[in-house]
């Protein structure tokens, strides 16, 4: 009898009096992108990690901004590999700088696929979240593809494809290999992740892009 009043409920980790809060933004973004925004909850992640609700609440306050702190996290990530893409590219024409941004997004998208699957859960349709997350996360990355394409365009050099049509194809084109990896390895046996197939995939997208998009 003793034993099982002492017994701790299965499933909780030991509380803990401190919080990690690298760590807990690490598992909030994983939550989050399997269960969806709705399907996560601050007691369940209490449960999960051993932090308190208070604690959870104390750091990160309510869901919404424990959210956008799981993304910013990573997205600052992105942000600064890209910036210092941009900047080694500087000195290259625009067709160049575009495969490289291409590559760079699919190395990316397979280190931090839990971005991904969240932007496909929220851009669906307008709501608050897609809002900042268009604006704080998205805008930067979109526009150095877009005013890329722009201008050569100007030059004569690729065809005139709508902007969104293009940069969405060339977005979902990168991506789909990485937000569908469970089907990939169910339908053809294929790890996203694994270290060759990223580089293939790299390659295979720059190959079909601008074997369709430069002018002959």
């Amino acid at each position: 009898m003793e034993e099982s009043k002492n017994k701790k409920p299965s499933g909780r980790r030991p509380e803990r009096d401190s919080v990690n809060p690298d760590e807990i933004l690490r598992i909030a973004l994983k939550r989050f992108a399997r269960q969806g925004y709705g399907g996560l909850t601050l007691n369940g992640l209490a449960k999960e990690t051993g932090v308190t609700d208070s604690l959870l609440h104390y750091h990160f306050g309510g869901k919404e901004e424990l959210w956008k702190k799981a993304l910013q996290k990573v997205g600052k990530k992105i942000s600064d590999e890209l910036v210092e893409l941009i900047r080694l590219v500087d000195d290259l024409d625009g067709l160049q700088q575009l495969k490289l941004f291409n590559k760079k997004v699919v190395y990316i998208s397979a280190k931090y696929p839990e971005f991904q699957q969240i932007i496909v859960q929220e851009v669906f349709s307008e709501s608050p979240r897609s809002e900042w997350l268009i604006e704080e996360l998205l805008q930067p990355i979109y526009k150095f593809m877009t005013d890329i394409i722009e201008a050569e365009v100007r030059k004569g050099r690729i065809k005139d494809i709508p902007t969104a049509n293009l940069t969405s194809f060339i977005i979902g084109s990168i991506t789909t290999l990485f937000s569908r990896s469970y089907q990939m390895k169910k339908l053809y046996g294929v790890d996203a992740f694994d270290e060759e197939v990223v580089e293939e995939h790299a390659s295979i997208i720059n190959d079909l892009i601008f074997e369709g998009l430069l002018k002959k």
